[in-house]
């Protein structure tokens, strides 16, 4: 069936050229058949099954071929290998007839495939295709597809859903609305990964501004993105036997109460690629005395012996004076920002690079327990507790680097310098392109704090799932 499909297409094509008079003979010649496979009307193809290659071996396999067959090297590239095929049942199993083969901007038809690659064509319509493929829906344009630019790899905006899951961070893209409803674990922009910030959080994503910039408006499709959201604190994270120890154990706390979080994402008009962000958290309470805690879900820590005792001028209160209650308070970061494909035609290479200043506040508490058994933080009337903000040069300074490769195995590394602390974060994909491995790894270029660990390593999967 398929053969006379092909047929009646090659036939209607080259009737329609007769017409037109770009051939004079009754019977056409090999070129003018091959030509019009290679010219089979789109509106047709975009219903074959079509599938976008991804083996990287597979890859490397096909564009060596194309290049022993003489195809020209300019016109090649490994990363848009697509296969167009028609079903056909044999054996009870639904297999495929290989129609065409498209390497970058060169094609290889039926005829020219079972002549020269039929052992690879073969392989190629297995019915159970073990090898790692995209299938293409027929709603998308039979076009040669390259990779997709965009600017965050587990927020992509070039689809018109997406779901992203690991330890460190959920997020969910709410159609083609560009609403992103987000949530995630830990501190990163301030060096406190996972649940070492001892904070959680909430967050609605919503665009404002259209981008009209044809050039970058689909990896950037708005100009303006807001969110707004909410912090609270978690209460877990201080078990050592957690995963066997593999995990620090959570020495910093953010007290009851919550915070507000607001921050934005502003690209400039004039130059889509670059922008300016800032991000802030604020505590919406102060330390009280009179809110009543749990210590279980408080990390505790003693103060060393490099620290006299604490003293509480108030006569009343009875508190540890050996230990105090690390507390995360306001975080802030402003940053100018500049997104660079190597190739925008082919954005297969990815660079991201923000610069700017951060801020981060934590300070000690006392721990208060009254005559009654109940407990609480105190701050005032209490000497020797420290406050920890940005003092100096080093403290203030914001950089962060990211690469990202968009190819058939695509990874990501970035890096963060802030508060004086080295954030590394990595992903590679373990099978297919939906599920990944990512892992983070921080620790603090100058001496750590009472509520540091000196080094915070983490993996966790990561599932991607975009449609």
């Amino acid at each position: 069936m398929v053969q006379w499909l092909i047929a009646g297409v090659v036939t209607c094509t080259i009737a329609w050229s007769q017409q037109s008079g770009s051939h004079t003979s009754a019977f056409p010649d090999h070129d003018t058949i091959v030509a019009a496979l290679k010219t089979i009307d789109p509106n047709i193809l975009r219903y074959f099954p079509r599938w976008r290659i991804c083996e990287p071996n597979l890859m490397i396999q096909i564009h060596q071929t194309f290049l022993l067959l003489g195809y020209p090297e300019d016109q090649l590239d490994m990363q848009r290998i697509l296969v167009t095929a028609a079903p056909t049942a044999r054996r009870g199993n639904t297999e495929f007839d290989i129609l065409l083969i498209e390497c970058g901007d060169s094609k290889m038809v039926s005829p020219e495939i079972e002549a020269t690659i039929r052992n690879l064509a073969t392989f190629l319509a297995d019915p159970q295709r073990r090898y790692c493929y995209e299938e293409i829906p027929p709603s998308i344009p039979p076009t040669p597809a390259q990779a997709e630019a965009i600017i965050n790899f587990t927020m992509p905006t070039h689809v018109g859903h997406a779901i992203s899951v690991s330890l460190f961070e959920q997020s969910l893209k709410l159609g083609r609305s560009g609403f992103w409803l987000r949530a995630n674990l830990g501190t990163d922009p301030v060096g406190y990964p996972f649940w070492s910030s001892g904070i959680a959080r909430v967050l609605l994503q919503r665009p404002l501004i259209q981008n009209t910039d044809e050039l970058t408006q689909k990896a950037i499709p708005h100009l303006l993105d807001v969110h707004l959201g909410g912090g609270y604190r978690i209460t877990g994270g201080l078990d050592r036997e957690f995963l066997g120890g593999a995990i620090p154990v959570r020495k910093l706390n953010v007290d009851a109460g919550g915070q507000l979080i607001v921050g934005a994402d502003f690209y400039f008009p004039f130059q889509p690629q670059a922008g300016t962000a800032f991000h802030v958290e604020i505590p919406l309470r102060s330390i009280d005395p009179s809110s009543r805690i749990n210590p279980k879900t408080y990390a505790i820590l003693p103060t060393g012996p490099d620290r006299e005792p604490l003293r509480s001028t108030n006569p009343d209160w009875n508190i540890l004076p050996d230990s105090v209650i690390p507390v995360l308070r306001s975080t802030g970061q402003w940053t100018l920002f500049y997104n660079w494909w190597l190739n925008p035609q082919r954005p297969t290479h990815f660079f991201r690079l923000d610069a700017g200043i951060s801020y981060a506040e934590i300070q000690e508490a006392a721990f208060l327990r009254r005559a009654d058994g109940t407990t609480s933080l105190v701050r005032d009337s209490v000497e020797g507790l420290r406050t920890y903000r940005p003092r100096e040069f080093a403290d203030w300074l914001y950089l962060r680097l990211e690469y990202r490769n968009q190819s058939s195995f695509p990874f990501g590394i970035s890096l963060q310098y802030s508060n004086q602390i080295l954030l590394g974060r990595a992903y590679v994909p373990i099978i297919g392109r939906w599920l990944y491995l990512e892992g983070k790894y921080a620790t603090p270029l100058r001496p750590a704090r009472l509520f540091e660990t000196r080094h915070f390593f983490m993996l966790s999967p990561l599932f991607r799932i975009t449609l």
